[in-house]
């Protein structure tokens, strides 16, 4: 099994120090709409000392024109910077895990094709919680238990 894959993505990014804060998670659900694969904002300083943000939208080419008028039309941005870059990523699989308090999918990350880490489903680990009104870490911590009990080599 090989490593990892690697494909060819874009990043756009702008520089944004006047918007009002509330606006991001707006801006940023919208984006994953238009199919990007990863948002992030980072904080800087700006000129003239202004606090601001970078933001960064991870695509794949298909999606670029549609990600940059949501960034035109519902940020302050008035430029974005593209680049092209090799992303490189582990080999993964999705899988449910049966827990007490219902099923789960997780992410099962492989590298020299044995698993090295997981992840479970954020939303569905909290729909679980709040229908069996328990802790989230509870889901969480029934999780860890099956799937270290399932990748034990017998």
């Amino acid at each position: 099994m090989e490593n990892s894959e690697q494909d060819e993505c874009i990043i756009l990014e702008c520089n944004i120090d006047d918007m009002n804060p509330e606006i991001y998670n707006y801006v940023m659900d919208k984006l994953f709409e238009k199919k990007a694969l990863d948002v992030y904002r980072t904080p800087v300083q700006m000129k003239k000392d202004r606090l601001g943000v970078i933001l960064s939208v991870l695509c794949r080419e298909e999606n670029t024109e549609e990600i940059k008028e949501v960034i035109f039309t519902e940020t302050t941005s008035l430029g974005i910077r593209e680049s092209k870059v090799m992303r490189n990523k582990l080999k993964r699989e999705l899988s449910k895990v049966d827990t007490i308090y219902g099923k789960v999918t997780i992410k099962k990350a492989y590298y020299k094709g044995k698993i090295i880490k997981w992840k479970a489903e954020y939303d569905e680990c909290r729909v679980l919680a709040d229908k069996n009104n328990v802790p989230i870490r509870k889901i969480y911590e029934e999780i860890s238990r099956r799937v270290i009990s399932d990748n034990i080599p017998k």
